[in-house]
């Protein structure tokens, strides 16, 4: 069956029907370029969309799938881990850049895992969250600080006291907060612990969340 478009006149109402198969979309365009189409993709088990361009299917902005989930797959978003260990890093009181080296995902380019650095492509209010896992503490360190360092502010985990029943060896920290963030402004993550030798090491691993940091635009 061909597409039938019906307007009904009683009440305005608009249908767009492709017949057995196909998809069932408004198209939008400015001066002949098609910039977004909006309707159901048949291909993908009935989906509702909002796609750049003139496909549905390709460059997906907004997807409601037929149980009601929501998705926003080109919304700025990273989780990266460090891979590897980092020795020796601090415990004198050094400010260390956590660089996690391995993307899990980064939905839109944002992050560099040669730096460390997250680059916010738009003006908004970013959630971002750290963790790490400690290595190599002694009984003389005294105090661990976890910091989400942002363009326009810095987040700290407060300057954790190591004497107050902490044992040395290893040891976890997470640290959260929402930034606001402009367009190109950046955030990293960084870690001091303080009060002896700088022996303290950052641990990694290959596949798993014991060192890593994340992000997303909120709103």
């Amino acid at each position: 069956m061909a597409k039938q478009n019906t307007i009904n006149k009683a009440t305005g109402d608009l249908t767009i029907d492709p017949g057995a198969s196909g998809d069932s979309f408004v198209q939008f365009n400015i001066n002949t370029t098609g910039e977004f189409r909006i309707g159901v993709d048949d291909d993908d088990a009935d989906s509702f969309k909002i796609s750049q361009g003139n496909a549905l299917g390709t460059n997906d902005t907004f997807i409601i799938t037929a149980a009601g989930e929501c998705k926003l797959p080109l919304q700025p978003s990273f989780c990266a881990l460090n891979s590897a260990g980092d020795a020796n890093v601090t415990g004198d009181g050094t400010e260390y850049t956590v660089i996690c080296d391995t993307e899990i995902w980064d939905q839109s380019a944002d992050y560099n895992n040669g730096t460390g650095v997250f680059t916010a492509p738009i003006t908004g209010r970013y959630l971002f969250s750290a963790t790490c896992l400690l290595d190599q503490v002694a009984v003389g360190h005294t105090s661990v600080l976890l910091k989400i360092d942002a363009s326009n502010r810095y987040a700290t985990g407060n300057g954790y006291n190591l004497t107050a029943g902490m044992q040395a060896g290893s040891q976890y920290w997470t640290i959260g907060s929402f930034m606001d963030m402009d367009a190109a402004d950046t955030a990293t993550f960084k870690v001091t612990v303080s009060g002896s030798t700088k022996t303290v090491d950052v641990y990694g691993a290959a596949t798993h969340l014991f060192t890593s940091f994340s992000g997303s635009l909120f709103c």
